[in-house]
């Protein structure tokens, strides 16, 4: 699993939980989150501060749920404030090739 897509699609599914929860959110808004809650098999809402957690967690190794986030997030309404963020995150994603270090040793100057 590409770790930008996840971190993307979490980051952009807290935005929108967490808008919903501070209830700022559209209609539209509320809508998308009502969706991704059900996807993500959510009988019961997590806290606001646990959101990021709790979406990497579901998220992670399940390339079929992760896909189908990004569609409904990507398929959002663009011009709704509540999810312009969200949908222009996933929208704007791209990538082929990602190399993660997990520790890097040396002296990195600029």
């Amino acid at each position: 699993m590409d770790p930008i897509t996840l971190a993307t699609a979490t980051s952009a599914l807290t935005v929108l939980g967490t808008e919903c929860a501070k209830g700022l959110a559209s209609e539209a808004g509320k809508d998308v989150w009502s969706k991704a809650k059900s996807l993500l098999g959510w009988t019961k809402e997590p806290e606001p501060d646990q959101l990021p957690q709790v979406i990497a967690t579901k998220l992670h190794g399940d390339e079929e749920l992760l896909s189908q986030a990004l569609k409904l997030l990507a398929d959002a309404p663009a011009r709704d404030q509540s999810t312009q963020i969200a949908s222009s995150l996933v929208g704007n994603l791209k990538s082929e090739k990602t190399i993660v270090a997990q520790k890097i040793d040396g002296d990195i100057t600029m």
